[in-house]
């Protein structure tokens, strides 16, 4: 008998508007940090993987830039990223906001699930912040009619609620096969990548105002040494007045 006789493995995407807590889902599902956080539209940039290792199961998560009407190049690319997840996946996410009513923007973002034959988990996040669960229903409902979701569940990805469920619910959906990395793989992204992304989450949740949210970082320095890490990074940002360079350091114990 084949040692992962039984085992399910496949690969699922993360989809929805912006701010709707796709990377928050991310990072709980796989159990660590690989996408960062902001409460700031487009946050994520492009496809971020992140493989999840289960009891039986290996999945494969791809967290995707926020759905929505693009006004410049960086939004056109970001878009196409979009659509190319939704390629060749065994399951889809469609990740709303429950604390926010059913828009003409929640209808176009379900258009693009239409484009594809992939069963798609309708995931209600933010529950925690809705006072009254039984407002949930209404919400719930008015998806439903939008979509024939395979199924319906309302979540809290910050805290962590009900995401049993969800992970039950990806696990049942996923084909029987052997895994797809090691059991240490956990992101396809590269250290480098990684701390500039961490550097740019800082930089958004710590300036508000004072600097624009079209940040890039790159690392100008990398030096590893048996204690520490020492990264330099350049910030730069849209507006010309304040293209002025700054250094981001990093260090790792």
């Amino acid at each position: 008998m084949s040692e992962t006789q039984g085992f399910r493995s496949g690969f699922v995407s993360i989809l929805g508007r912006p701010n709707a807590g796709k990377s928050t889902l991310l990072n709980a599902l796989v159990g660590q940090k690989v996408a960062i956080v902001a409460d700031k539209p487009q946050t994520t940039r492009a496809t971020i993987q992140g493989v999840a290792h289960w009891p039986g199961a290996q999945v494969v998560f791809l967290d995707t830039p926020g759905i929505h009407a693009p006004k410049s190049s960086m939004n056109r690319r970001m878009m196409d990223a979009v659509r190319a997840a939704l390629d060749q996946r065994d399951l889809l996410l469609f990740v709303a906001d429950a604390t926010l009513p059913f828009t003409p923007a929640d209808e176009h973002a379900i258009d693009l699930l239409r484009q594809a034959s992939t069963p798609t988990l309708l995931l209600l996040n933010k529950r925690d912040l809705v006072k009254d669960q039984a407002s949930l229903l209404p919400l719930l409902d008015r998806y439903r009619q939008s979509f024939e979701f395979a199924e319906y569940l309302p979540i809290s990805a910050d805290r962590g609620a009900g995401l049993d469920e969800v992970r039950a619910a990806i696990v049942s959906r996923m084909p029987e096969g052997p895994p797809y990395y090691p059991p240490d793989h956990v992101t396809d992204q590269p250290e480098r990548f990684l701390a500039c992304e961490l550097v740019r989450e800082k930089i958004i949740r710590e300036t508000h105002e004072e600097v624009p949210h079209s940040v890039v970082v790159l690392v100008d320095h990398w030096e590893e040494d048996e204690r520490l890490t020492r990264i330099t990074a350049t910030v730069y940002v849209e507006r010309t007045a304040r293209r002025a360079s700054s250094l981001a350091r990093a260090g790792r114990g």
